[in-house]
């Protein structure tokens, strides 16, 4: 039941305290100006309540997003096991502290909708937007605070951004490397005096492994008997296993017997504690090979070109590059001039009438 209280404002003016119990329930308390306003919100406290419907008490309205961000990097986060637990950090920071402010019952699908539009208006050093992924990508890190919080702290009546769109993400140009463009970078390979870009170059053409993959192998994740490598830490959190067959096989062995000890990171760095930086070589061998907008990443995206011109399935390319749906791979199923006119020579092969037997 609703009950109200008059009471006097330090400065003299009357106010309305309501406060709503209902059994099982702790009270609901709100105070208002007019007495009109206090009873059409108890009577609506009193329905909603006795539908089961969620009703913040005045101690979760009093909680911000920012204690809740707090919250979730202390407690929860550590826990999900996440491969960049960092940059999801550094997302979350951004909403802390342009909306950490607002308290939960004020997180409404129409104030993220704003951090949207203030998200898209953004602009990177270089004076360009930020692209689509990289806003929806603050969305999701969000989402993920706001799932929690609905689902186990019971802080939220639902999750707020599944009622926000998405911003539109271009479906951008897939990079891959040219026949002569290849031939360009393996020779800057075999020129190269630092052996762990030019066998992680060889690597991730062979296996279409990321790039923090790549960096992160150590000796015990490749298995030289089988000659596969574990991938530990992956996107989608399940371990991977990838075989290494070829050139690159050959160049790992190499790299393998130039290694004193044969243990720790495959790829060694100044310390101990952290792999070789292969960025500041990475660009070094680009540009030896003078490659023009080219990204480490994109030497994944032409092992996925090379795999599809070569007969793989969507299917084959998901498996090959540790995709859990078809999805990315549809991006790779895309063909060259010249392999599109050998596929359809193949094809016309068939159009012609052959002579009956017998």
């Amino acid at each position: 039941m609703a009950t109200i209280e008059p009471r006097v404002a330090s400065d003299g003016s009357k106010r309305y305290r309501v406060r709503v119990r209902l059994q099982g329930e702790l009270p609901r308390t709100k105070t208002f100006k007019r007495l009109t306003d206090a009873k059409a919100w108890a009577a609506k406290v009193e329905s909603d309540m006795g539908h089961g419907a969620y009703v913040p008490t005045a101690r979760e309205r009093r909680r911000t997003l920012k204690v809740l961000i707090e919250k979730y990097r202390d407690e929860y986060l550590p826990t999900r096991g996440i491969r960049d637990e960092s940059k999801q950090r550094s997302l979350l920071t951004w909403w802390e502290e342009n909306f950490g402010h607002l308290t939960l019952d004020k997180l409404q699908p129409e104030t993220i909708a704003e951090a949207r539009r203030k998200l898209q208006a953004r602009r990177k050093r270089n004076g360009e937007p930020l692209s689509g992924a990289t806003v929806n990508r603050h969305l999701a890190a969000l989402s993920a605070v706001c799932k929690w919080a609905w689902k186990e702290l019971r802080w939220l009546p639902s999750n707020p951004v599944l009622d926000v769109s998405k911003a539109p993400e271009s479906t951008g140009i897939v990079r891959f490397l040219s026949d002569a463009e290849r031939n360009a970078l393996l020779k800057a390979c075999r020129e190269s005096s630092d052996s762990n870009i030019a066998t992680a170059v060889l690597l991730a053409l062979a296996t279409g492994a990321r790039y923090s993959n790549i960096r992160g192998l150590k000796w015990s994740d490749v298995d030289r008997d089988q000659w596969r490598l574990r991938f530990a830490e992956t996107k989608n959190g399940q371990p991977r296993y990838v075989p290494v067959v070829g050139p690159a096989q050959v160049a790992l062995q190499a790299h393998h017997d130039r290694d004193p000890t044969g243990e720790g990171w495959v790829f060694k760095g100044a310390h101990d504690d952290a792999p070789a930086d292969l960025d500041k070589p990475w660009r070094k061998l680009r540009e030896a090979a003078k490659l023009q907008d080219f990204r480490f990443h994109d030497l994944r995206h032409t092992t996925a070109s090379y795999l599809t011109m070569n007969g793989a399935s969507l299917a084959e390319v998901a498996e090959a590059l540790g995709h859990r749906t078809l999805v990315m791979a549809k991006r790779y199923s895309h063909q060259t001039g010249e392999h599109v006119r050998s596929t359809l020579e193949r094809m016309a092969g068939h159009l012609t009438e052959t002579p009956e037997s017998g």
